[in-house]
């Protein structure tokens, strides 16, 4: 990614987060497709971690119908429980956020809102098995949704939601749309928007 992509994309961030305090996160695995993370603290207004993707908007995805752009960037939400600042911790999140993020270039694919993935777990015990592609409705202002990085380069910028097997099913069993109305619904019930390693009554 650009020097300057970089700088609008966290200065767009910074704007819709209300804070400047982010700090970057380089992969372990530098390979031929780069992407850093974006690391927000929780805060007053939003009182969970952040975790952005900095460079999957570098992949170009092939033209489809019915999507929002051509370009990705990727959101996480993490319960401010989670002790990011624990490097194990951060590094399970991370790792996660970037799997998902390298999906559309590893398959050379096209990936929008309703989306979703699945993977298998080396370790047995790891409850999150998939992903769910949808709007970050939880941010106030909708227009964090694109990003401007350049004449002719707009990135959308997309929440994942760490989903383990019973929610994977209920996905399965009531479709993409229905299921985003549980994840944020709209008449006014608890929302279920943040992403854990396992588990809890947070969610």
């Amino acid at each position: 990614m650009k020097t300057k992509e970089m700088d609008k994309l966290v200065a767009h961030f910074d704007r819709y987060f209300e804070q400047t305090d982010c700090t970057v996160l380089h992969p372990v695995d530098g390979g031929a497709y780069h992407v850093d993370v974006l690391l927000y603290k929780p805060s007053e207004k939003y009182p969970f971690w952040k975790l952005v993707t900095m460079g999957a908007s570098d992949y170009k995805m092939p033209a489809v119908s019915n999507t929002i752009s051509q370009h990705n960037e990727y959101i996480m939400f993490v319960d401010r429980g989670e002790n990011l600042e624990d490097r194990e911790t951060l590094q399970w999140y991370h790792s996660k956020l970037l799997m998902i993020a390298s999906y559309a270039y590893c398959c050379q694919t096209h990936i929008t809102y309703g989306h979703s993935f699945e993977w298998e777990n080396e370790d047995a015990d790891d409850e999150m098995i998939a992903a769910f592609v949808e709007f970050p409705q939880v941010i106030e202002d909708a227009g964090i949704l694109r990003c401007k990085l350049g004449m002719l380069k707009t990135a959308a910028c997309l929440q994942v939601v760490l989903l383990c097997k019973a929610e994977l099913e209920r996905l399965m069993k009531i479709g993409p749309q229905a299921f985003s109305d549980y994840l944020y619904p709209e008449n006014g019930g608890k929302c279920h928007f943040l992403s854990e390693k396992h588990r809890s009554e947070k969610f």
